[in-house]
């Protein structure tokens, strides 16, 4: 069993093997089953690429039902249709794997949950990671902290906050992330609120608004606010917890949306746990410039 993005296979330009493998079975999907969720969904699939069976429902015993059709045309394939004609390149995952390669063990992983104050539709959350390499998470509080601080968090690293991670992906990924034009305000204050030995408090506090109206009319205004600790032997982040909460507008590119009227959305940043599951790569990380 497997999980995994599509945005990057479902693209015709990548040419990466698995790329090339999903296509051909996501492909049938859509084609065969007229199915309207484009490439996102559940599938059984051989590991020649044969499709088994498929589906976007999320509906458990519907899932159920498509692994017992799976297992039946399973078991009356042959072995030649079960299997690859010859085993890929162990190393070619090297390439399609690169990003997360980039993973700052020594700086800090953020989860970036987003979710609607009024429930429009299911789902009404998205998940997302934001990363900030060693220098970059250190530079979110003063170099000397003493009690009562205060920094300004680099305008570079709050800009890059508003443009990919503090945007409208509560009923599925935008792909539309805000170009540096369209940030209108991006600030953010850290202030010590207290040192004892090794362990720095903080408290965070700040504002953002990016507006565009091209190629989709969108925008997202919130405050933030936060607090976090950091370990200054270990040069790490111990807890961190950074909440967005302001007014949303406008359809995006691929959020699902219905109502463009302003209404109200909360984005939750946290520190990720270590699993392979909380090491994906940022969905916008190749435009972090690394």
């Amino acid at each position: 069993m497997a999980a995994d993005a599509c945005d990057r296979m479902q693209r015709k330009s990548c040419q990466d093997e698995d790329a090339l493998l999903f296509r051909k079975f996501a492909g049938e999907r859509t084609s065969t089953k007229g199915n309207r969720g484009g490439n996102q969904g559940h599938y059984a699939v051989t590991p020649s690429g044969e499709l088994l069976a498929s589906s976007s429902n999320t509906d458990p015993k519907a899932l159920a039902e498509l692994m017992k059709q799976a297992l039946e045309k399973w078991a009356e394939l042959p072995r030649e249709k079960r299997l690859l004609s010859k085993a890929p390149d162990p190393k070619s995952a090297e390439n399609w794997r690169r990003m997360e390669a980039l993973y700052p063990e020594d700086g800090l992983a953020l989860r970036v949950v987003a979710r609607d104050q009024k429930r429009e539709r299911w789902p009404d959350s998205n998940l997302d990671y934001a990363w900030f390499r060693k220098d970059e998470a250190r530079a979110f509080f003063s170099a000397e902290p003493t009690k009562d601080a205060q920094h300004e968090v680099p305008s570079e690293l709050v800009r890059r906050l508003a443009r990919f991670h503090l945007i409208d992906n509560v009923h599925a990924l935008n792909y539309t992330f805000f170009p540096k034009e369209a940030i209108e305000k991006a600030r953010l204050t850290s202030t010590v609120v207290r040192v004892d030995g090794d362990l720095v408090s903080l408290s965070f506090e700040g504002e953002s608004r990016a507006s565009m109206v091209s190629p989709k009319k969108i925008g997202y205004a919130p405050k933030l606010l936060g607090r976090a600790k950091y370990n200054l032997k270990d040069q790490k982040f111990v807890s961190f917890e950074l909440v967005a909460v302001g007014l949303r507008w406008g359809l995006g590119s691929c959020n699902q949306r219905h109502n463009p009227a302003p209404a109200p959305m909360g984005i939750v940043l946290t520190l990720t746990g270590d699993s392979p599951a909380e090491r994906l790569p940022p969905a916008f990380i190749s435009r972090y410039g690394w």
